[in-house]
């Protein structure tokens, strides 16, 4: 087999790998939740007191776009928006409680994947797959 063609088999590989992990974050107690909303979540979580504005920065999506998906969030429960002290058009996100247990899930299934990974790889093997990964992602 050539290398290009075994290439894109393990590209589809890796694809699929992916669609196994999405399906095990959207199952469970997170299934009422959608990837986007789940990715979200985690944004806000990484960096508490975001905007809707640097969402938008961040992901380059519109901020009507990103507002529509933060409202959601905020009637269910999961994210607030604090009023900024220093510029009152300014509001910060940050994760409710029920927001803040989403993320504790979420975080569990990925520290799951991730020792699944580590018991396959030895740990050359882990820093080669890191390095490739930032390598293609980063000129592509």
């Amino acid at each position: 087999m050539n290398q290009e063609l075994e290439l894109v088999e393990s590209m589809d590989k890796l694809s699929g790998l992916m669609r196994k992990f999405q399906t095990q974050l959207r199952s469970g107690d997170l299934k009422e939740y959608t990837l986007r909303q789940l990715y979200y979540i985690e944004l806000i979580d990484k960096n508490e007191g975001i905007s809707v504005s640097q969402i938008s920065k961040t992901l380059d999506v519109k901020k009507s776009t990103v507002s529509i998906a933060i409202n959601q969030l905020i009637n269910l429960g999961i994210v607030t928006k604090i009023q900024s002290d220093t510029d009152k058009r300014f509001y910060f996100l940050q994760l409710t409680p029920k927001g803040k247990d989403i993320m504790k899930l979420h975080k569990q299934i990925h520290e799951d994947t991730i020792k699944k990974i580590l018991k396959i790889l030895n740990p050359e093997e882990v820093e080669s797959f890191i390095k490739l990964v930032n390598k293609i992602t980063l000129t592509i």
